[in-house]
């Protein structure tokens, strides 16, 4: 006999579960509706001529929750007035409990064959089990099924106990890789499942042999070394090996000198077997140094049958069922959670661009809640993916010091730079710190380093024929501004050995507020006299990485654009600045303070931040040269407003010829409105300009705002809305209301 525990599915999931047990009973196709607010709603049929069903699917751990969020819907039935109403649940009810639900929805539930708990669910589920097999996650966690696979599978089982059989899948969110291992696991017999740290490699590989051993596999072998392996090698059974972490748990480890061949061989054997597969899981960046390391594994084209778990098949809703898993059996007390369900701050998790699964498991295994009030649970949680060490800090540790440094010296250089440039950077910086470091470069490390790295620590995208460097997962360089706060020695020899300009200023900065706000690497007093060396060196010979157009990734390389390079380095060292000061001035060619080729936040903004005593002329000198060759927007004109009064040029710049042209340059601004939200934020910023310049005739462009206003209400009447933006948006709504409904089952009443 069956005995599911429902629970195990997630209301979206139960939901249409119960939909597929009723339509085979009732023999009648079901209408299921989009996921939100279902006002009372879950399912709905019409079982006769002018007759109307709707069905309610609840999915609550004990009678207790049921029952209260039960009286929350008589109200809403009433409404409805349905001429029947069915109600599934996954809690066991008591013969007392369902003439309680009875009672409760009358005259609207018909008989007791329209209260369904769990063991009716089992009983309908026994009488179709086609639908068992749709049900993946809960067929695999059925007793029978768990029994069977104990029974059959009995050898190494101490490395599969049954309790984490049933705490992976419990926790399990089936996803693409399953269906994509599945099919390399078909095709070759075998398969590779990498990935980077804490995505889930070792779980999807116990859910590989957890489905095989379900489907008929006979006997499983945990193996440890290649020896065990070839031992318990049978031709006559249908066998699944697995060996996790096969190349060593946290780094390469390496094996004896037969361990390559063995390894081979029994890939080959599998491969030429009809009865036996073979699962082994990796870390990328180990099977990177691994294959530089192996010869004949890397000829033996070992990753054909690779399968890796990439963040991208962690959709929206997916990222919130394995939070939903986690939060829903980790025991945390009714009052955290409840605060966290009222602050949504499932959502800041989910949307985190640092989501890993590794990090909710060291959130549930630390038990944070225990030291901090349930208000600040939220927060806290926030504050574990905002700094996301636990995660790449091991891995990191692992790597050897020429790999380490070559992550550190790309983690200094941007988001996207040049293939190149990074080998300059790091080849330079064996060069500077050769000494004190002790690296040499050399073309066929540099080459190892780069393929251990590789999708793991960082990626290489090809860009107009140019290769271009990213970090693998933004939370890498997290890492990277932690490890070097931790590590003051080794952040000054990456400053002493930067290659290019932008390593100077990219992390570090000698502000200790900013750098703690903006996450960044702070650098005390001692080390201005290496920062200023190395500043001279680079600005002499005109070295920098930064890509012309960050936003879509172009390749082609900028140039060395003075006043962005002083802005930017003045912004980040400000006691630097203080303490040397003419220093940087000096180097400067003032003239690009009028060039339009250089971006105007730039140029406004280091106008501020120059010492003029060290300037060959005056701001007054540049500021209208600026105003009469450019089209400022508001912003950019209350920045100038602003830069003006603190240089104390008022007298010098504000004339007639200034406010016409502030007067055009709003107008033009104005003319091109679309929304009437662009014209509350323009009255705001017209008031703040008002404020700093009294003597301004501001009344024709509180006129221009009005006008655009009429205008924009004339075309919003005329307007239609953009189909494919609505329905996008639609979408993203129901996906949010998805979340919002299934997070709000874990609720305590």
């Amino acid at each position: 006999m069956l005995d599911y525990d429902f629970k195990i599915l997630q209301p979206s999931e139960f939901e249409c579960f119960s939909r597929d047990l009723l339509q085979a009973r009732e023999d009648i196709f079901i209408e299921s509706f989009a996921d939100g607010r279902d006002k009372g709603i879950d399912l709905r049929f019409a079982y006769s001529k002018d007759k109307t069903c709707i069905v309610q699917c609840k999915r609550y751990k004990e009678w207790k929750e049921l029952k209260g969020k039960l009286k929350e819907e008589v109200e809403k039935v009433k409404r409805l007035s349905p001429q029947r109403y069915i109600l599934t649940t996954s809690v066991d009810l008591t013969v007392k409990q369902k003439d309680e639900v009875l009672a409760m929805f009358n005259p609207f539930i018909l008989s007791g064959m329209d209260v369904l708990g769990k063991k009716d669910l089992n009983n309908l589920l026994e009488k179709n089990p086609e639908i068992e097999k749709n049900y993946h996650k809960l067929w695999l966690a059925s007793t029978n099924v768990l029994n069977t696979i104990i029974n059959r599978a009995t050898l190494n089982w101490s490395s599969f106990e049954l309790e984490k059989i049933e705490k992976d899948i419990r926790l399990y969110v089936e996803n693409e890789s399953l269906n994509k291992a599945l099919d390399v696991l078909k095709e070759n017999h075998y398969v590779v499942i990498s990935g980077i740290p804490g995505i889930g490699k070792t779980t999807l590989a116990r859910m590989l042999v957890y489905t095989m051993l379900a489907r008929g596999y006979e006997e499983f072998v945990y193996v440890d070394d290649m020896d065990t392996a070839a031992k318990m090698f049978s031709k006559e059974k249908r066998q699944i090996f697995f060996f996790d972490d096969f190349l060593g748990a946290n780094s390469f480890v390496q094996q004896s000198v037969s361990f390559e061949n063995k390894l081979i061989t029994f890939i080959d054997k599998v491969r030429n077997s009809k009865h036996t597969l073979f699962i082994l899981s990796t870390r990328e960046y180990v099977l990177s140094e691994a294959m530089a390391h192996y010869e004949k594994l890397s000829m033996s084209n070992i990753d054909i049958a690779k399968c890796t778990i990439e963040l991208e098949y962690y959709t929206k809703t997916i990222r919130a069922k394995i939070l939903y898993n986690h939060l829903a059996e980790a025991n945390i007390p009714p009052e955290y959670i409840n605060v966290f369900i009222d602050k949504r701050g499932y959502m800041t998790i989910i949307n985190h661009q640092n989501f890993n699964p590794r990090v909710i498991e060291s959130i549930i295994k630390e038990q944070i809640w225990e030291t901090i009030d349930s208000n600040d649970f939220a927060n806290k949680v926030k504050e574990f993916f905002d700094n996301p060490i636990s995660v790449w800090q091991f891995a990191f540790e692992k790597l050897d010091v020429e790999t380490r440094y070559t992550l550190l010296v790309l983690g200094t250089m941007g988001g996207h730079v040049r293939l190149d440039d990074f080998q300059e950077g790091y080849r330079q910086f064996c060069i500077l710190t050769s000494q004190e470091v002790g690296l040499k470069y050399d073309d066929v490390k540099w080459r190892q380093s780069l393929k251990v790295l590789m999708n793991c620590f960082l990626k290489i995208d090809n860009r107009n024929g140019i290769k271009l460097v990213t970090m693998y997962n933004p939370s890498i360089a997290d890492f990277i501004v932690f490890y070097l706060n931790q590590n003051t020695t080794t952040a000054l020899q990456i400053i002493r050995g930067a290659c290019f300009i932008e390593q100077l200023y990219n992390v570090f900065s000698d502000n200790r507020d900013f750098a703690v706000r903006k996450n960044l690497v702070y650098v005390d007093e001692d080390s201005f006299p290496v920062i200023e060396t190395a500043f001279k060196r680079i600005w002499n010979e005109r070295r920098t990485c930064q890509l012309k157009d960050r936003i879509f990734y172009d390749a082609e390389r900028d140039d060395f654009v003075e006043t962005r390079i002083l802005y930017d380095f003045k912004t980040k060292y400000p006691f630097f600045s203080k303490q040397y000061s003419g220093f940087a001035e000096k180097l400067y060619n003032a003239d690009e303070l009028t060039w339009q080729t250089v971006k105007l936040k730039h140029r406004i903004g280091l106008m501020n931040l120059l010492d003029w005593n060290h300037m060959f002329r005056g701001a007054d000198g540049y500021i209208p040269t600026i105003i009469e060759n450019e089209t400022l927007d508001t912003d950019e004109w209350i920045e100038l407003v602003e830069t003006v009064k603190d240089l104390n040029v008022e007298d010098e710049v504000l004339n007639d010829s200034f406010y016409d042209k502030l007067d055009d340059d709003l107008k033009s601004e104005i003319s091109g409105f679309s929304d009437q939200g662009e014209c509350d934020e323009e009255f705001k910023k017209v008031e703040s300009l008002k404020k700093l310049l009294p003597d301004w005739k501001w009344y024709d462009v509180y006129g221009e705002i009005d006008d655009a206003e009429k205008r924009i209400k004339e075309e919003e009447d005329e307007a239609d809305y953009d189909d494919d933006y609505e329905q996008w948006r639609s979408q993203s709504e129901k996906e949010d209301a998805q979340i919002d409904e299934m997070f709000g089952a874990l609720r305590w009443n």
